[in-house]
């Protein structure tokens, strides 16, 4: 099984552009092999784009859906959409033919231009960065899975990485791999991605495996090394999308919250998101960081076709 996934997963080239990039992965111990997959290619637009996904099944009868699952979502990225729009356009076509099985996946670009990483996850652990400042993900409100039958793809993430930076897309299996006492967890894993130097994806999961007691899931590993100028802070934005029933929900609170916008600020904004998703179905929740405090904004999404969960203009702010 684990000649066979790996012979169906892309090998990606050591540089795309001015980013030094590699991917690797490696078979669980046992029958649970099979399943993980990663995409990484250059888009015509010059950014740089990344899939690394997981099938809830295991062994051959996982290889076609994780094909389906990792081709459909490409299909949408080459085709220029954003992370998030990628998501959304691509489970709607996925979820009809995964049956009684689900997918989780995390699809980012990278453009060099401004050194900007944009990224949108289904249940997937976002990526593990590690640069000139600290980076601490948001995981509030993190929609669900491709195929539980509920959106996905509502929320995505905007990271400016202005200085030398490595950031690692993985899937649950390396931090799920054994150790003395429990988990190899996500603390570990960055521990290594700051200490590996010029090492590559298959040196990343070589370390977890020799630290690891047991694997019982498949470990799979994307690396991007930005060589960066160190000019300019970092800034992040955090957007969750909502429609109507969704923009009065307790999670937005805490999605505000987990943002750092203080409760007066954030009862103000539910109650302008939920008029503006029952008037106008969906609304964009927009939070900036990296100012003195967080500045959040509500933006109206275009018209889009029923099939293209796309925006077929740019959205536009609302006033709060």
């Amino acid at each position: 099984m684990g000649l066979l996934q790996t012979a169906l997963l892309p090998v990606p080239p050591d540089r795309v552009g001015p980013v030094f990039t590699s991917a690797a992965y490696r078979p669980a111990d046992g029958p649970g092999a099979g399943g993980d997959f990663y995409d990484l290619f250059a888009r015509e637009d010059g950014r740089l784009a990344v899939i690394v996904g997981d099938l809830s099944g295991h062994g051959r009868e996982a290889l076609p859906q994780t094909a389906l699952v990792r081709f459909t979502l490409r299909t949408y990225l080459e085709a220029g959409l954003s992370p998030r729009s990628a998501l959304q356009a691509a489970s709607a076509v996925i979820e009809r033919q995964l049956g009684r099985q689900f997918a989780t996946a995390v699809v980012a670009t990278y453009d060099p231009r401004d050194s900007t990483l944009v990224y949108a996850n289904a249940g997937h652990p976002p990526p593990i960065v590690v640069g000139s400042e600290p980076f601490d993900p948001i995981t509030a409100c993190s929609p669900p899975p491709i195929g539980f039958g509920w959106a996905t793809g509502t929320r995505e993430t905007t990271l400016s990485l202005p200085g030398r930076s490595v950031v690692c897309f993985y899937t649950d299996g390396v931090v799920e791999a054994s150790v003395e006492g429990g988990l190899f967890g996500a603390e570990r894993l960055e521990a290594i991605v700051a200490e590996l130097g010029e090492g590559s994806a298959s040196t990343l999961l070589e370390r977890v495996a020799e630290a690891s007691e047991r694997r019982p899931d498949d470990m799979a590993a994307c690396l991007l090394r930005v060589e960066g100028d160190r000019s300019g802070r970092c800034s992040r934005v955090e957007e969750l999308e909502l429609d109507g029933p969704a923009a009065t929900r307790e999670s937005v609170s805490q999605f505000l919250d987990a943002c750092g916008v203080g409760p007066g600020k954030a009862g103000e904004i539910l109650r302008s998101a939920s008029l503006t998703a029952q008037r106008a179905g969906s609304v964009i929740l927009r939070v900036r960081l990296g100012e003195e405090e967080p500045q959040a904004e509500l933006h109206q999404r275009g018209v889009a076709a029923p099939h293209m969960a796309v925006p077929a203009t740019p959205d536009s702010p609302i006033a709060l």
